[in-house]
């Protein structure tokens, strides 16, 4: 397998963990969809969480978000993602794009807490990155709080949240525990002239510490259903968590230049 090698400094680095699809995090918490919430997120949030270790499972999950136009147009956009973490913690997405033109392609992203990698590569080439990451400790607050910032997801942050117990359900077959978290913007604080009720239900399994329901609800923006189905809780393919071979292989380091 060929390696080429490619270096980033810090600040590049938490950039690209801002901007890529979760892999940190997996538990439930603070929507990344929803101008009133803070970053974070299901499986895919951006918050540097210890891994999940001894809990494996594969599924399916469907994220569909629906914005209601002013003359009365329904936009629909639908994303799914094939998603699997094994009992070391390794996680694992597997999510379908379309273009404009309607080409489709598939992303594949892997995140390895033992090893600290992140590695991605797609169906429309042969090539697949690595990003060899350092210690948590060792990257400062201070590029993680910038790059969240640069998000623009810290604007309603002020604004004390009211949080309400769901109790428990069964969503297909995994008992989750649920909570609805409400913001309330009012009238004139983002130049709206009436107050803006924006909601967060989260439905979190506790055994397997990954968010299996979630609705955001956003006046601005429309609303964002995700569902997690298909559980298997078997022990995926250790192929998985890796790049296929015959791929070029670029590794990343953060802390180096060019």
């Amino acid at each position: 397998m060929k390696s080429g090698k490619i270096v980033l400094g810090i600040g590049s680095l938490a950039l690209m963990l801002a901007a890529g699809p979760a892999l940190w995090a997996q538990a439930g918490g603070w929507p990344a969809v929803g101008r009133g919430f803070r970053a974070g997120g299901g499986f895919g949030g951006f918050r540097m969480a210890s891994p999940v270790t001894g809990a494996p499972y594969s599924a399916v999950r469907t994220i569909t978000h629906v914005e209601k136009l002013a003359n009365g147009t329904t936009i629909t956009r639908q994303t799914v993602i094939q998603e699997a973490r094994d009992s070391n913690g390794r996680t694992y997405t597997e999510t379908q794009m379309q273009s404009a033109s309607g080409t489709a392609r598939i992303l594949y992203r892997v995140f390895d807490p033992v090893n600290r990698e992140s590695i991605s590569w797609s169906s429309s080439a042969k090539t697949a990155s690595v990003m060899h990451l350092p210690d948590p400790s060792q990257t400062g607050s201070r590029h993680m709080s910038g790059a969240w910032r640069a998000s623009g997801a810290h604007r309603n942050t002020q604004l004390k949240p009211t949080v309400q117990s769901l109790g428990s359900k069964t969503i297909d077959g995994v008992v989750a525990d649920g909570t609805l978290t409400t913001i309330v913007i009012p009238a004139g604080r983002d130049g709206n002239d009436q107050a803006i009720t924006v909601t967060h239900e989260s439905w979190v399994a506790s055994d397997l510490k990954i968010t299996v329901q979630r609705i955001d609800t956003d006046p601005r923006s429309g609303t964002t259903t995700t569902e997690v189905t298909n559980f298997s809780r078997a022990e995926p393919s250790a192929a998985l968590f890796q790049a296929p071979a015959g791929y070029t292989v670029e590794d990343r380091y953060p802390g180096q230049r060019p």
